[in-house]
């Protein structure tokens, strides 16, 4: 069936998808962080799954037993599907993940059903995660986003994680964790109760550490709070607030051939470098400061006996920036290339110069559940986001020691560089609006007992305005684009008996241009959104002490969307034509006699490109190659005991050969890498201490030296067609790392 025949169909159907937004009242009360001896499949890394797509949830049972420090993102390092890499264990550094081929910026990400990639290009920080200790769960579906998912910038797939619910009893949690390169950190948690109907609980934590190659440290503080009101009629509101500020230094990515040539701990200079009196590297300009809010506000009416209505405003502010380059910058009265600023108060000189981004993203989505009778459900809601960024480049006088005098470069730092008029010098000066809105609609129908239908249709409307304020390079200049699209998708689920459950599924999406292409050099304005097809055929299985899940999924991108260069060699976007995603995804989990269990997951996707690509005017034969960075074989085991007194599990990850290149002259090698994690839940006196827990992990315990994932691609490793080779960067694995964290409820 040609794509627009079955988009006609879907369409016709007026049917939508629909996965709703976490409520208070559909989301367990998980209550203690501490649950001892709690033998489930897998130990929480599977749970029966119902809906009729692939979908994977790691539950805060097995979070608590993987490393201490790790974020959201790590905890689904062994989840079918994605492959997760982070810089180190603090949870703070650098993450980064590919999904079906898919990479972390295509993917939509989501704290509470609120959207946290970065609103210009997509992006995913681990900063944003918040404290682990406070999630209840994570969530990943595979290959196919939600129709009602507040994103712009996802071509498939979908990351959830939930803020745990204040508990019904007063109390205090409380954990200290100690690790390898002098990591610590403190957290607590106190939870008021239940008083009148509301209860709520406020968090605070305190996180350092040395980086475990090259010089530098990890430094976070978080504050956090949750409260939730709910009355007898169903209605209840539920307040969340998450604030962060870190002040990082960056890893270094490395090519193959250092890697080879000079191990993995090569990383920035330790001691400033100077070349003909500039400053060319130093560590102590490598940092990475910064500073958010993200705040949610969920209402639940019930306004009938079967109708509903939530309403979720929120608000996401933030302002941080990163400098990760190998020299400094240089300025002087002859830096000006656009005649913007008069720089004759200047002589040249090494400045600091971070890419810094201020971003007020206010949005609220508002949805209608309608139970029409025993057979139909009717969902139906409006999404409205207003995010506007504001990205700077400002110079920062740097110090005989080779650090800049100020890290922070918003605008209140006074350490800018000013021209002779007083204006502040910007090597790049943007400000962009990004109103975006989505409307859509859906019916749930249960066909018979065993068969059920959903399916539908959202509209999604996306602008870009951008203002480009002048800067070293460029002209004041104001440029603007809009994109819309009907996003289809129909699902079906079988129950054939008790144990056996089949689904089918396809979901079209939607990938808006980031907001770089407003300010590119080049006709970038006329690139197209990057469209994709998913579709899933998936069998589950599950009885009482066995579960398992299969899915064949095969998705297909129409103007796949890639950063490259023009023959100026000026940054724009490039379309690269198709790509091909196809593969196998299974999870096996199970109990075994004697307090064993077990946790098995195998994935297989091959990423093909469709199309040559032209790079500089040349055609590189990148037709029917594997997608760069992308592994064709993915497995994980996880083996372990639990006795309601001890527990212990060893994990191995296989992640096989990958390329840095979209024409796959550059090959990575495969790796498998084992943790080791262990506990006691201690023996306490109640009256005092509700629960305590001793843990221990360690990750890569046999100290494996590998390249994890490619930072940034290149077009061709090896010349091609008189092209000159580009070199590909690539994020280096973590040595040997244990940890001890000591966690108690009062």
């Amino acid at each position: 069936m040609k794509i627009n025949t079955l988009s006609a169909l879907l369409l016709a159907s007026g049917l939508g998808s629909f996965a709703p937004l976490v409520l208070a009242d559909d989301t367990q009360d998980v209550g203690s962080v501490n649950v001892a001896g709690k033998q489930t499949l897998g130990n929480g890394h599977m749970i029966r799954e119902e809906s009729a797509k692939a979908r994977s949830t790691v539950t805060k049972e097995a979070m608590d037993e993987m490393s201490a420090t790790a974020n959201a993102i790590d905890k689904l390092k062994y989840t079918p599907g994605i492959n997760v890499s982070s810089d180190d264990a603090s949870g703070t550094s650098g993450t980064n993940f590919t999904m079906r081929g898919m990479n972390s910026d295509q993917v939509g990400v989501s704290m509470d059903g609120v959207p946290i990639n970065d609103s210009g290009n997509y992006n995913v920080y681990s900063n944003q995660f918040g404290d682990p200790e406070n999630l209840a769960e994570v969530f990943v579906t595979q290959g196919s986003s939600e129709a009602d998912g507040p994103h712009i910038g996802s071509s498939g797939g979908n990351i959830g994680m939930i803020t745990v619910r204040p508990t019904k009893e007063s109390g205090v949690f409380v954990k200290q964790i100690v690790g390898a390169n002098a990591l610590r950190k403190t957290f607590a948690r106190i939870n008021t109760g239940e008083m009148g109907g509301f209860k709520s609980w406020l968090s605070a934590s305190h996180l350092e550490g040395d980086k475990w190659r090259g010089e530098g440290t990890m430094r976070s503080n978080k504050v956090e709070w949750s409260g939730l009101f709910e009355d007898d009629n169903g209605n209840s509101t539920l307040a969340t607030v998450k604030y962060n500020k870190q002040e990082n230094y960056n890893y270094s990515s490395l090519s193959k051939a250092q890697f080879q040539q000079q191990g993995r701990k090569l990383d920035y200079a330790e001691t400033p470098v100077y070349k003909g009196g500039l400053l060319s590297s130093s560590y102590k300009l490598n940092r990475n400061p910064f500073e958010s809010v993200n705040a949610t506000l969920n209402q639940r009416w019930q306004l009938r006996d079967n109708l509903s209505l939530t309403v979720t405003p929120y608000y996401y502010w933030a302002s941080g920036g990163s400098f990760s380059g190998q020299t400094a910058s240089n300025l002087g009265p002859n830096s000006d290339k656009a005649g913007n600023y008069d720089l004759s108060n200047l002589r040249s000189a090494n400045y600091y110069r971070p890419s810094w981004t201020e971003t007020w993203r206010p949005g609220v989505t508002a949805k209608m559940k309608w139970d029409i009778n025993e057979e139909h459900s009717l969902d139906y809601g409006y999404w409205y986001e207003r995010a506007r960024q504001r990205q700077t480049q400002p110079f920062i006088g740097i110090n005989s020691e080779g650090a800049p005098n100020d890290v922070w470069g918003d605008y209140n730092s006074g350490n800018q560089v000013v021209d002779k008029n007083g204006a502040t010098v910007q090597g790049r000066h943007y400000y962009t609006e990004t109103p975006s809105q989505k409307l859509w609609v859906q019916d749930s129908w249960q066909a018979t007992p065993d068969l059920s239908f959903v399916g539908g249709v959202a509209y999604q409307y996306v602008e870009r305005d951008g203002n480009n304020l002048g800067s070293l390079y460029d002209k004041a200049e104001k440029r603007n684009a809009r994109y819309h699209q009907f996003l289809p998708n129909f699902s079906a689920k079988y129950q054939v008996d008790e144990s056996n459950q089949a689904f089918y599924n396809v979901t079209r999406n939607m990938r808006t241009p980031p907001n770089y292409v407003l300010y590119n050099k080049g006709d970038s304005l006329s690139l197209s959104p990057e469209l994709s097809w998913n579709q899933e055929l998936g069998w589950r299985y599950t009885e009482e002490k066995m579960a398992l899940n299969a899915t064949l999924f095969y998705i297909t991108f129409k103007d796949r969307q890639l950063s490259t260069t023009d023959l100026n060699g000026d940054f724009v976007m490039a379309n690269v034509g198709d790509v091909t995603n196809k593969g196998l995804e299974l999870e096996w989990s199970g109990l075994l006699p004697h307090n064993f269990n077990y946790y098995a997951s195998y994935t297989y996707t091959k990423s093909e490109q469709q199309d040559d690509f032209v790079s500089k005017n040349v055609l590189l034969p990148t037709s029917g190659k594997q997608l760069a960075n992308v592994p064709e074989n993915m497995f994980n085991l996880v083996f372990g005991y639990d006795d309601a007194r001890f527990y212990g599990n060893i994990a191995g990850k296989y992640v096989g050969s990958f390329y840095g290149d979209l024409t796959n002259n550059e090959k990575i090698e495969g790796r498998t890498v084992f943790d080791l994690n262990a506990g006691i839940y201690l023996p306490v006196d109640k009256k005092v201490i509700k629960s305590a827990t001793l843990r221990f992990s360690m990750l890569n315990v046999f100290d494996k030296e590998y390249l994890s994932s490619a930072r940034t691609v290149s077009f061709n490793s090896a010349p091609v067609n008189g092209l000159a080779a580009s070199t590909a960067f690539y994020n280096v694995g973590e040595e040997r790392t244990a940890m001890v964290s000591l966690e108690a409820n009062f």
